[in-house]
């Protein structure tokens, strides 16, 4: 037979045992050293660790508001520029304020799998001179400041991924990795990165993009990595992703529903690897997918229902294209192209 505790004998045990966390945080900061960093009892319960450099990193994962964060950054701070601001798991912290972060400054901000919603336009201003990377994956944002970016003039990479953020304007002249992935991205303009002149890595996976303009990814000296995973794409136009970078490129294009493809309309991806896996294609037409594999670019065309006809005798014939093919790849019937007959389709009087 169960026997449960008296409700009375549960309320008193709340404040006992949150007092008794609420010390396991003061020991434990006791613990650690003060200067550089804050006194660990004014900004509890935030953390501040210091390396033999001096570098400062703080983690506010624990604050239960957002009055306490601006509460912790009100403190007095020795030393305002910080390594890493981290808030990892919080229930609680749904607004970046403008306010919230005093006078500190960080070259990195981590507020991930968290509850945050809206990011105001200044909640970073101390460090428009200072981040290089800013990291909010997997939050409710539904409000960024995107119009700022211009602001943060060292900054190397956003990634937002997993959020609720509709496409934006983008203007930086230092980003060069941007993750917009699993958001509610639907149109992308031909201009979309045109402000983003040293931008390397695009990823927009799991969004509802139906159609990418020719251009959209042209032009960029430094991009090598495309990734559009999990769209609504159909068809991709001549001109759509043109990679210029000298390194090996990547374009991410499997979970989509195309079924056609147009000549150049992937170009560059040299040494590189071009995923079109799990789509509608029922044709590898020659005068599009040869010049891709002639650059020594590996191809995925998996989970495609290809017809494998007269169109796939170019391929079948080439042993040394066909090995670039990756693994997997088959008829709609399931036979895999590396198990096809080259001969047969001279004796059906392919061309």
């Amino acid at each position: 037979m169960k026997t449960f505790a008296p409700v009375g004998f549960l309320l008193l045990l709340i404040p006992f045992c949150h007092g008794r966390i609420l010390n396991s945080l003061h020991t434990e900061a006791s613990q650690w050293r003060k200067l550089p960093c804050p006194n660990p009892d004014d900004i509890l319960p935030c953390i501040c660790t210091a390396d033999e450099d001096n570098q400062m990193d703080l983690d506010c994962s624990r604050v239960a508001s957002e009055d306490e964060l601006e509460r912790v950054f009100s403190s007095t701070f020795p030393f305002s520029t910080f390594r890493n601001l981290t808030v990892v798991d919080n229930t609680y912290l749904k607004t970046l304020k403008n306010q919230s972060l005093g006078i500190a400054s960080f070259t990195g901000v981590y507020i991930m799998n968290s509850v945050l919603e809206v990011v105001e336009s200044h909640a970073l201003v101390n460090s428009f001179g200072t981040a290089q990377v800013i990291n909010m994956q997997n939050n409710l944002i539904s409000s960024f400041p995107f119009e700022i970016l211009p602001s943060f003039t060292s900054l190397l990479e956003l990634d937002v991924s997993y959020n609720q953020l509709p496409f934006p304007a983008l203007v930086s002249q230092t980003l060069l990795v941007l993750d917009l992935s699993h958001n509610q991205a639907v149109d992308v303009s031909s201009d979309a990165f045109a402000a983003l002149p040293d931008i390397s890595e695009i990823r927009l996976g799991g969004n509802q993009i139906s159609v990418v303009p020719t251009g959209t990814f042209a032009g960029h000296r430094n991009l090598y990595h495309v990734d559009l995973e999990a769209n609504a794409l159909t068809y991709l136009p001549e001109g759509a992703i043109q990679l210029t970078s000298s390194s090996a490129g990547t374009v991410i294009l499997r979970g989509n529903q195309i079924a056609d493809v147009a000549v150049n309309s992937i170009t560059d991806v040299s040494g590189g690897q071009v995923d079109i896996s799990n789509n509608n294609l029922k044709a590898l037409k020659e005068d599009v997918f040869r010049p891709i594999l002639a650059e020594h670019t590996t191809l995925d065309i998996k989970d495609n229902p290809l017809t494998c006809g007269c169109d796939i005798a170019w391929l079948i014939r080439d042993i040394t294209l066909l090995a670039l093919v990756a693994e997997g790849a088959a008829c709609y019937d399931g036979e895999l192209l590396a198990d096809l007959d080259p001969w047969m389709f001279d004796d059906l009087g392919c061309p």
